[in-house]
């Protein structure tokens, strides 16, 4: 469950998903980014009755639990891992110096 509207770097998200365990939370700022596409994740608008209601319906389905906490390590794991940020950095790397030239 993660609730705040000031997170610039989304960090706490991937970690807890690293370790399989599915998140509710918004999407502003960082956080955003971090959850863009991200299947081990119920992401919901800033109204506190549906932050609630998603935070609530998650506790009282084990299924979804489960099915979210299994596609929450894959994602980090195939989007985030130190690898994959290199490989972005690499070729963010290329395009600059061919766009240089």
């Amino acid at each position: 469950m993660f609730a705040s509207k000031t997170e610039t770097q989304g960090l706490v998200l991937l970690e807890a998903m690293a370790l399989g365990t599915p998140v509710v939370s918004t999407a502003v700022m960082g956080t955003k980014t971090v959850l863009d596409g991200a299947p081990g994740a119920v992401v919901v608008d800033e109204i506190a009755a549906r932050f609630s209601s998603a935070v609530v319906e998650l506790l009282k389905d084990p299924a979804h639990r489960a099915a979210l906490s299994a596609k929450a390590s894959t994602f980090i794991a195939e989007r985030w891992s130190s690898e994959e940020m290199a490989r972005r950095m690499l070729d963010l790397y290329r395009r600059l110096l061919e766009s240089s030239r």
